[in-house]
């Protein structure tokens, strides 16, 4: 055996890309849940146990893009969601997207 722990081997930079670390999923916030309820006129009870995750706008540091869907259906369909990214194999879970922008508080729920 020769090993030689104390070298580094070169790895191939060109294939990692280092993706940037994404939130969680969390409970809506504040704004986001009062338009769903009061401008779109959903449900209130069914609103406030929805989940949402969220990935920074490139352009607007307080701007972020979101997803919104339902943990229990998640949880039913043996669904992980751990970030913004385990969303995208399964766009039937997502039930809203938009924009959120924390610094004025506008919401654009598409």
């Amino acid at each position: 055996m020769n090993w030689k722990f104390w070298k580094k081997e070169a790895r191939d930079t060109a294939v990692a890309v280092k993706r940037p670390k994404l939130p969680r999923p969390r409970d809506l916030p504040e704004e986001v849940g009062r338009k769903m309820v009061v401008a779109m006129k959903l449900d209130p009870d069914l609103v406030w146990s929805l989940k949402y995750v969220s990935r920074p706008m490139e352009l607007h540091r307080s701007a972020s893009e979101f997803r919104i869907y339902d943990p229990a259906t998640a949880h039913h369909k043996g669904l992980v969601v751990k970030n913004w990214i385990s969303l995208d194999d399964f766009p039937d879970m997502v039930l809203y997207t938009g924009n959120y922008d924390k610094s004025t508080s506008t919401v654009d729920i598409h």
